[in-house]
């Protein structure tokens, strides 16, 4: 009972800290590779990241305001995000784990149509619109992945990769307080998909009857709060592995990044040749 009192500690203050960043979508640091290890693939921190760190063509003007807030950042998840995804790794049974990261995926599917429609990939659009329509309703609220065991797979999809399709650049890499590494195109596409999201305004309509108080804002924020935890879960034996592995951490992270921004960019120009 005691750690379930902690992870709700600790992601309600995360809501407070990081509401705005939290829920961004399933593209991250590492998107769509947590379950490398079931498909028999090698995880990207368990590749040799020598080559990668020694490109150092990612721009990076900011390199020194980068590192203070990439310090900050280490101290921050040390003393709060850390501790509080060690714990809920621990107290929550791998179906559990699942099911909040299927319902976190499915809350997001307006802003996936969205930006699908906007990288005019039709097919995917009634893909995730029918995703969307079976996960809330037989799924329950998304909680079970049953659109995927009907063998229509989710595809994440955000304003960034939509930006990257369009052909803009990502240019100069930013590391942003709590967050994490991004750049200019990325952040930019962040906020568009903060902002695209319904549930953001249904959440800050205080005139309904039922939202005067704001209750479903702190709902919201406190489903954003359990996403960040969640995310900083999936990343614990990555992101220990790079610690542990490398000499300057901070380059690895942003070559890490700049590698995992150029396949997405390969895989958005390749789908976008098949047409």
């Amino acid at each position: 009972m005691k750690k379930i009192f902690l992870i709700v500690g600790f992601f309600s203050v995360g809501l407070y800290l990081l509401p705005s960043q939290a829920m961004i979508g399933p593209e991250q640091l590492i998107s769509g590779e947590f379950d490398s290890k079931e498909k028999g693939e090698t995880p990207w921190w368990d590749e040799d990241q020598s080559a990668a760190q020694q490109n150092w063509d990612e721009p990076d003007p900011l390199e020194p305001l980068n590192r203070a807030i990439f310090g900050f950042n280490r101290v921050v998840d040390g003393i709060l995000f850390k501790p509080a995804a060690i714990v809920y790794n621990e107290t929550l049974p791998d179906f559990a784990k699942t099911g909040v990261s299927n319902f976190i995926d499915n809350l997001f599917s307006p802003v996936t149509f969205a930006n699908n429609v906007l990288q005019a990939e039709g097919k995917q659009a009634a893909h995730t619109f029918f995703r969307f329509l079976v996960n809330s309703t037989i799924g329950i609220l998304g909680l079970m992945d049953v659109a995927k065991e009907m063998g229509i797979p989710g595809e994440p999809a955000t304003l960034n990769q939509t930006f990257a399709k369009w052909g803009i650049e990502s240019g100069p890499y930013l590391m942003l307080p709590l967050y994490g590494p991004s750049s200019f195109r990325g952040t930019y596409g962040m906020a568009g998909d903060w902002f695209m999201n319904p549930w953001f305004y249904v959440a800050q309509n205080k005139y309904r009857r039922a939202n005067h108080h704001h209750q479903q804002r702190n709902l919201l924020y406190s489903l954003y709060g359990l996403d960040l935890i969640n995310r900083r879960a999936q990343l614990i034996n990555a992101l220990n592995d790079v610690e542990k592995n490398s000499l300057d951490p901070y380059a690895a992270i942003r070559s890490i990044y700049f590698q995992k921004q150029r396949e997405m960019e390969q895989r958005v120009g390749n789908n976008s040749q098949k047409k």
